[in-house]
């Protein structure tokens, strides 16, 4: 049927959809090879940046590794210091005691100097007493003075003297000796335990020295293990800043390709010819119907009921179009034209299965609904840049 061309948008959510009434005519050649060319280049990036991410985890998984390595070490350090600490403590605490036996010793060896000095005074008194008792003036003996008494009374008064004198430096002497003996013993019991204390101080030393060694090379340990994390940490950063220009070149080639679908879109729009009437069901299989809703989820499952409609409606157009395959399959799979399908987002949702709201959409386009008979759809920013005008 003979007719005008008509240039029919209707604004769908955020998207921009472009119904084309057009002559029947083919698709650009020139606009054709600059999407391969395109896509060409927009497939390696992609390879680029899987390839890039792949490294970045594995630089990130080995810097966690070093990491986790060095944390691990640095708790061991930790250890070993506070085991440290506390040795030294008791090394301390060691000397404090030896010196306070030093202290013991030296008072106790004053105290049996002077008692032994008193002892040797206290003899030589005795033995003094003694001489003279038994060696009286003019040689007389000691029974020549008791027997020289007035009176049997004196007699005993002169024995129970010198008994008396006898008595009290023997006992004198005996406290002395006890004196003595209580020091040297005392002496002994100290100087037994400073030699104990020294042995415990050298062997406090020696693990001293061993915690010494452990510190310094966990310390060293950890110090490597914690430049090895960085320099890892360092390659993540790159592999990020890779990665920030890959995502900066793949956003490149989206408005390139972007701008030639809207070149492609006007030029098959441009000029008079004869209507063609995408309306209509189409046969499609379940399989056909489950890729359906699924490229429906990933191109508009968060733009609402019309949004999701308006994908459908696109898809099915071409289906019902001259211009494109005339198979759902082949529509959706068809190169440079669903960014979704391409990235591989439509076959994890058709691996885990499309959600109810898509399914239903995809039953009714399938089945002759559309809200609008348009071809395309993009942004509006990509629109308006690239000056389509009379869209919705």
């Amino acid at each position: 049927m003979s007719m005008k061309k008509r240039f029919r948008t209707i604004t769908v959510c955020a998207a921009v959809l472009m119904a084309l009434e057009m002559p029947l005519t083919a698709f650009a050649t020139g606009s054709n090879t600059n999407l391969d060319q395109i896509q060409a280049e927009t497939d390696k990036t992609n390879q680029q940046i899987t390839d890039t991410q792949n490294k970045r985890d594995q630089a990130a998984a080995e810097a966690d590794a070093l990491q986790g390595e060095a944390d691990a070490l640095e708790a061991k350090l930790g250890e070993y210091t506070n085991r440290l600490s506390a040795l030294n403590d008791k090394i301390d605490t060691a000397k404090a005691e030896i010196d306070s036996a030093n202290a013991e010793i030296d008072a106790a060896q004053d105290e049996l100097e002077a008692a032994l000095i008193e002892q040797e005074g206290q003899y030589d008194s005795m033995k003094d007493r003694i001489q003279y008792i038994y060696e009286v003036s003019a040689g007389q003996s000691m029974m020549v003075m008791l027997l020289s008494s007035g009176s049997f009374s004196e007699f005993l008064n002169r024995l129970n003297y010198v008994t008396g004198v006898l008595e009290a430096d023997r006992t004198l002497f005996e406290k002395y000796q006890a004196t003595v003996s209580t020091i040297a013993e005392q002496k002994g019991i100290i100087e037994d335990r400073k030699l104990t204390l020294s042995e415990y101080q050298e062997s406090l030393k020696s693990s001293q020295e061993e915690l010494d060694a452990l510190v310094g090379a966990t310390g060293a340990a950890a110090d490597a293990k914690s430049s090895e994390a960085a320099i890892a940490a360092m390659s993540v950063a790159e592999y990020e800043a890779e990665l920030k220009k890959l995502a900066q070149k793949k956003a490149g080639l989206e408005a390139q390709a972007a701008e030639a679908q809207a070149a492609l879109a006007q030029q098959l729009s441009a000029g008079g010819g004869f209507y063609e009437d995408t309306s209509g069901a189409v046969s499609a299989s379940e399989s056909d119907i489950l890729l359906l809703a699924a490229t429906i989820q990933a191109e508009a499952d968060n733009q609402g009921y019309v949004g999701r409609l308006a994908v459908g409606s696109v898809i099915m157009n071409r289906v019902n179009s001259s211009k494109f395959p005339n198979s759902i399959y082949g529509v959706i799979t068809a190169p440079k034209q669903f960014t979704s399908w391409s990235s591989g987002m439509v076959s994890m949702i058709l691996a885990r299965g499309p959600n109810e709201g898509c399914l239903q959409v995809a039953r009714e386009v399938v089945a002759g609904k559309r809200n609008g008979n348009w071809l395309f759809f993009m942004t509006p920013y990509y629109a308006n840049k690239f000056g389509i005008v009379g869209y919705q």
